[in-house]
């Protein structure tokens, strides 16, 4: 199980970093062309590392990390939990940063919702969600989960997913760029990272509750990144996107909590896609 995390982990980097380092080596901006289709090959680098290994493993590793799509594991209140939570907490962040950091007051207009609307679709298949997923939550987050309670795989995982996206604060045009330049790469780096730790846990929650739903973690995952972009979208920045983080460690430590660190919720065998009790 070791070795098999520790070659998706050494194959998503080679993948993704590669692809990245180069768009920084040659000054490839992601607003371009070239730029964007790089990136979404390098986003996509852990669910190709998944793929291969799978098909390595056998026809029986690669219906079981397929089966994550499966229609029959969308509960339609965790599908619902996974769009509402989000903008939830950014609404909470947003709200925080007006009343005691004096940010403007979001102007919410038609135009903008529909600007809104055609983000999130962007960014789930084009983002980070459907590159993402297969890999993160489908094949690293069961083996860590076999060997380590929810709460303790979740960090793991967390940390390592944050940690992968440092290339990215380097690449011309990403939102990461923009974030180290007003706030310092070093402490948009860490914060990052203490952010998909948080994050991370409440993954795991949904991952679980679903018997592993990879289809609701990429609508949570579409909705989170369409969080931090909504600040900048309704005019109400501020300290918004630090407080999101704090709101989204809040909500998590609720999570962990409520269903225990240890679990978190009912867990996915490895290779089986049984769970050990009930979704719901």
């Amino acid at each position: 199980m070791s070795k098999q995390l520790g070659a998706f982990v050494v194959l998503t980097f080679a993948i993704s970093w590669a692809i990245w380092l180069a768009m920084v080596a040659g000054s490839v901006s992601i607003e371009t062309t070239p730029g964007l289709v790089l990136n979404v090959m390098a986003t996509a680098g852990p669910s190709i590392a998944a793929l291969i290994l799978a098909i390595a493993m056998g026809r029986g590793e690669l219906r079981r990390l397929l089966d994550g799509f499966s229609p029959g594991r969308v509960a339609p209140r965790w599908a619902l939990i996974a769009l509402i939570l989000p903008l939830a907490m950014i609404a909470v962040a947003i709200g925080f940063s007006i009343g005691v950091f004096g940010a403007a007051v979001p102007v919410v207009t038609t135009a903008v919702v529909g600007a809104l609307v055609v983000e999130f679709v962007r960014v789930l298949f084009l983002g980070g969600p459907l590159e993402e997923e297969l890999g993160w939550r489908g094949f690293a987050l069961p083996r860590l989960q076999a060997t380590r309670s929810a709460f303790t795989a979740s960090v793991l995982l967390g940390a390592v997913w944050g940690v992968w996206h440092i290339p990215l604060y380097f690449v011309s045009g990403t939102g990461q760029q923009e974030t180290a330049a007003s706030a310092g790469t070093e402490f948009a780096i860490g914060a990052f990272v203490v952010w998909t730790i948080g994050l991370s846990i409440l993954f795991t929650w949904l991952f679980n509750q679903t018997r592993g739903s990879l289809i609701v973690v990429m609508l949570f995952h579409a909705a989170v990144n369409l969080g931090a972009f909504l600040p900048g979208a309704v005019g109400s920045t501020g300290a918004a996107s630090f407080l999101y983080a704090l709101v989204t460690w809040i909500v998590a430590l609720i999570v962990a909590v409520r269903f225990g660190h240890e679990n978190l919720a009912t867990r996915p065998r490895v290779g089986t896609g049984e769970a050990l009790g009930s979704a719901d």
